[in-house]
């Protein structure tokens, strides 16, 4: 049997929540499934099995009860495959007995194919999977499957598309959800909108103040307290340096301007993916910068998974990862980058993109930062940081003109690295940014 554990999340974790199960004892699973989710004090992340096999048994139940890392949630049945057993050169094949071949029990295959985000699809628009036509390959279900019974109408539940902390707020405030009005991107109900459907619900007489949801204010400041532990870690335990520059990018705009004269709208590149292609280069290039100070040793990292810092609109940070950041292409890097946001906001990650990243970049340009030295987040060693792009005057061949310009800054571990390699970095980084054809 293999113990499918909680998972380690990030430096700074060292409990979670169960919020609930996507599969059930007999289900046959894969490698990189999602089969539950966990609430830790910064988000409600996707949790993926490493291991194939079937479900032996679900060890907890989802509830409040807080999990240290390393509970044992359930147990997997791994899958069997036989070997034909070897036959011997020098015997003569007639005279030997055919081994005996294990019997395995066949596992029966499941009435209904469904994956993980197609339960997930259903879960969230109320449809009973059960009676729902699948038209799929091996007779599967589709997305198309549950959008067409979804319209039909066939066994709604009442559930309407909404985030984990709306849906949970609403039963504790006994709300339906029905019943509210979303204000959200897509029609999302918002933990605003349920707050606003419970004071309606209020009697008159009943003080303001008490319309406020307290739990709600809870969480805010759990993920407030999560980020000051690591943070106070960080700067207790790293010794920081700093280093910046500043990097012109008329090259790098008017190509990103032409190429994206060529794509529709939908799919136009924004400078920061460009930024963040860049910067998996420049660790490609410098890896001593890349990696992890584990047990007093740095541990430098093959794979550039790189960490976007998004801030949440209930408040907050969460800084999950881009794996193979340095392996995307600009259009791909872009659509990672957008999917990645909207499900940090919507806190919809998964486990592994909270647990390796290997460098983390934040980008506060758009809040009108100029230049941003960062903290970096244990136990990485460099976080690079992009500032507000400014048109800016400067002088090329005796003339003076205009060009726009991004401070970029590094922070980095002293104990991995120092300014020398630190400032090559950022060399590369400029480099990267003036070729912007290699990206």
């Amino acid at each position: 049997m293999i113990d499918f554990l909680l998972p380690s999340l990030g430096a700074d974790m060292d409990e979670a929540k169960l919020v609930r199960w996507l599969v059930a004892p007999g289900d046959q699973v894969h490698k990189g499934q999602i089969i539950a989710e966990v609430e830790t004090d910064k988000a409600v992340l996707e949790v993926e099995c490493w291991n194939a096999g079937v479900i032996e048994e679900l060890r907890v139940d989802p509830g409040p009860t807080k999990l240290t890392v390393g509970t044992i949630l359930a147990r997997i049945r791994p899958a069997v495959t036989l070997a034909p057993a070897p036959v011997s050169e020098s015997v003569p094949t007639a005279s030997v007995p055919p081994a005996p071949v294990p019997r395995e029990t066949p596992v029966p295959a499941p009435e209904l194919v469904a994956s993980p985000p197609v339960r997930h699809l259903a879960h969230e628009l109320g449809i009973d999977i059960s009676g729902v036509p699948a038209t799929g390959p091996g007779g599967s279900l589709t997305r198309d499957d549950i959008h067409q019974a979804a319209a039909r109408g066939r066994k709604r539940v009442g559930r309407i598309k909404s985030s984990p902390r709306a849906r949970q707020l609403a039963a504790e405030l006994g709300i339906d959800l029905a019943a509210v009005v979303p204000t959200g991107p897509g029609g999302l109900v918002t933990t605003d909108d349920v707050r606003a459907a419970a004071r309606s619900d209020r009697p008159t007489e009943q003080p303001a103040a008490e319309a406020r949801e307290p739990v709600e204010e809870n969480r805010v400041e759990a993920m407030r307290r999560a980020i000051a532990r690591s943070m106070s870690h960080s700067k207790r335990e790293i010794p920081h340096y700093y280093l910046s520059t500043r990097i012109d990018l008329t090259r790098a705009m008017t190509w990103l301007e032409a190429r994206n004269a060529e794509r529709p709208l939908t799919g136009r590149v924004l400078p920061a993916a460009m930024f963040l292609k860049a910067t998996a280069l420049a660790l490609r290039e410098n890896p001593e910068l890349n990696g992890h100070w584990i047990n007093d040793h740095f541990r430098p990292s093959s794979a550039i998974h790189l960490g976007v810092a998004v801030s949440l609109r209930e408040g907050g940070l969460v800084a999950p990862a881009i794996h193979d950041a340095d392996k995307l292409k600009l259009e791909q890097m872009m659509n990672k980058l957008r999917d990645l946001v909207n499900r940090a906001r919507a806190w919809r990650l998964r486990s592994s993109e909270m647990s390796d990243p290997t460098a983390t970049v934040t980008n506060l340009g758009d809040r009108g930062v100029e230049m941003a030295f960062p903290i970096i987040i244990p136990p990485q060693v460099a976080m690079v940081g992009f500032g507000k792009m400014v048109d800016t005057p400067v002088a090329r061949q005796g003339f003076l003109g205009v060009a726009p310009m991004v401070q970029a800054t590094l922070s980095g571990d002293h104990r991995a690295s120092d300014g020398h390699r630190g400032g090559l970095l950022l060399m590369s980084l400029d480099k990267f940014l003036q070729e912007p054809e290699r990206l």
